[in-house]
């Protein structure tokens, strides 16, 4: 008897993975990309892998950094600088971190979660009683941004630590 139960309950287990769509991997911002998007991927990789049609700009001083709007995602834009994947930032609600940071959380929720792993520095576009706070993979060559408006997550990016440091995308 306990050996058909915990059958069924490895049947059920197994049919909600198969249900599982494969787009669950987007609602969850990493510091190296989002879903099959890592950071790191030519421009080339990044259209194979997300089945876009991304292009390079046609013109030659804007090649070395803009941004690609996913048609197929929504709210996520894709940082490319000299044709490669850096920076990826959400607008999406239903995206969160790892640890279930999402926009319009409040900037103690985050501070909370992340605890002593977050950097915090003044936000350049707000009062002095806004931040932005800043975590950093134990190698320091990725992390997650959390930009603070009003005491909430207004804007979340995730990429390389030098990516992630523009205070206005490209610039």
């Amino acid at each position: 008897m306990l050996s058909r139960f915990c059958g069924l309950i490895f049947v059920l287990t197994m049919l909600r993975v198969a249900e599982s769509p494969a787009g669950d991997t987007w609602q969850i911002i990493r510091p190296d990309g989002i879903g099959p998007a890592k950071v790191g991927m030519s421009l080339s990789q990044l259209n194979a892998a997300l089945h876009e049609k991304f292009m390079m700009p046609k013109d030659k001083d804007e090649r070395q950094c803009f941004y690609a709007d996913s048609s197929k995602h929504p709210g996520i834009s894709f940082m490319i600088e000299k044709g490669r994947l850096t920076r990826v930032d959400i607008s999406d609600h239903d995206v969160q971190s790892a640890k279930g940071i999402r926009i319009g959380d409040s900037e103690a929720h985050t501070m909370a979660v992340y605890g002593h792993k977050l950097d915090i520095e003044p936000n350049a576009y707000t009062g002095p009683e806004d931040h932005v706070l800043t975590y950093s993979t134990a190698d320091k060559k990725h992390g997650i941004r959390f930009i603070i408006d009003n005491g909430k997550v207004r804007i979340i990016y995730a990429g390389s630590s030098d990516s992630i440091s523009y205070i206005e995308g490209c610039e």
